[in-house]
């Protein structure tokens, strides 16, 4: 393939952006804000279609609830500095129409993002074997692996990326069999071997939901056209598979036991202090009561993480001081933040997304599915790389198709 000056330009940008994910925030910001640029000419030309509208003008009006409460938070300063943070939000047409433009570049574009998590993956990977007894025994007291590369994402995040880089990899796998002897295609199909081993390794709850949440769409969305025998030899291996990885890893098997310690604690109503997942129900409860306080406003935007701690006071001040976090429920935040309103617009976005790609989109629907799951036990649009990668992923996502009815729309 022969690339024109502008295709070479906006590869070079998504490189910028793919590696900024583990290496410079910096880089996260201006290769998303220069993608989003790339967007503006011809926008009103090209236009989007029903579902990239709809998807959009949620998005856009969600950040403008967050935006609206900055004139009611008493912490200006901390509501200006969550308004810059959450702007993909408000640039996502701009970043749909960027990806439509670039249509012939989806494998290109797949590639390089599958690279850019693998290769902090694997070094985060040889780093646990190294220090192998050490990282088991943290795992059984609910502490995370580090991803040891860059300015050191946060292990949730990175989790989540690799979860989008498997199912999208498996995605393109199965649409562009026939190719499979193309390097391209091999090359794609390698690293997502690859980060499928990576992520259960590395084993972070939220981001293995989200993986084999969107893996289920896409088996049920390509064994809907599938022969029987197909069918059984992909229930088989989906049954298969999994066992197998958790059998050949033993910081999954050690997550697993916390995992079943942490519910233990969650059902006996014991003492919740420093396990991960009972502090984060008694989080939502908490946002829950706050939320109870101001439901059609939240409390506002630069706000909300005062306002949930010191509520823990007179909620459950048996909750330690160091363990009075925010929700990890992004669901709840945004209602804490900005009222119940936030909340039905971002589930409203989640619901829409699933629902209208999942017979002629179904990897936009997966990445919906996998960005709802993760936001209920992390509040992805809170941090610079998860809130960039929403936008970002959402908007290639609907771009890429597995036929042209979609785009005709």
């Amino acid at each position: 393939m022969k690339y024109q000056a502008k295709q070479i330009l906006f590869l070079l940008l998504w490189l910028s952006f793919c590696m900024g994910m583990t290496l410079s925030p910096a880089l996260i910001s201006i290769g998303l804000g220069l993608i989003a640029l790339t967007g503006i000419p011809g926008f009103r030309a090209l236009g989007l279609n029903k579902k990239e509208k709809t998807i959009s003008l949620l998005s856009v009006c969600f950040y403008l609830s967050g935006a609206l409460s900055y004139f009611y938070s008493d912490n200006n300063e901390e509501a200006l500095r969550k308004i810059i943070l959450k702007l993909p939000l408000l640039l996502l047409p701009f970043i749909i129409q960027a990806f439509k433009k670039q249509g012939e570049l989806k494998a290109q574009l797949l590639a390089i993002f599958c690279y850019s998590v693998y290769l902090p993956g694997i070094v985060s990977v040889y780093n646990y074997f190294s220090n192998k007894t050490l990282f088991d025994q943290l795992i059984l007291e609910s502490k995370p692996l580090p991803v040891e590369f860059g300015y050191g994402i946060y292990h949730i995040q990175f989790s989540i990326l690799l979860a989008i880089a498997i199912v999208a990899g498996t995605f393109y796998c199965i649409e562009q069999y026939k190719n499979r002897n193309n390097l391209q295609y091999q090359s794609i199909a390698v690293l997502t071997l690859l980060n499928i081993f990576i992520i259960h390794i590395l084993s972070a709850r939220t981001g293995l939901l989200g993986c084999y949440a969107g893996l289920l769409i896409i088996a049920i969305s390509t064994l809907r056209k599938a022969g029987r025998k197909t069918f059984w030899i992909t229930l088989g291996f989906a049954i298969i598979a999994p066992l197998i990885l958790f059998s050949l890893s033993t910081s999954l098997q050690n997550r697993l036991t916390n995992s079943m310690e942490d519910l233990r604690v969650v059902m006996t109503d014991a003492n919740p202090n420093d396990y991960s997942f009972a502090m984060r129900v008694e989080a939502w409860k908490n946002a829950a009561d706050v939320i109870k306080q101001s439901p059609l406003s939240g409390v506002g935007i630069g706000d909300a993480e005062k306002t949930l701690h010191d509520n823990f006071e007179q909620f459950n001040p048996a909750i330690e001081k160091d363990n009075r976090k925010n929700p990890h429920f992004q669901l709840l935040e945004s209602a804490v933040q900005s009222g119940i309103p936030a909340l039905i617009l971002l589930l409203l976005m989640y619901i829409y997304g699933i629902g209208a790609n999942f017979r002629k989109a179904p990897l936009a629907s997966a990445i919906f599915m996998l960005l709802f799951l993760s936001s209920c036990f992390e509040s992805i649009l809170e941090r610079q790389a998860s809130v960039a990668a929403f936008a970002i992923f959402i908007g290639w996502s609907m771009t890429y198709s597995r036929t042209t009815a979609y785009e005709q729309e």
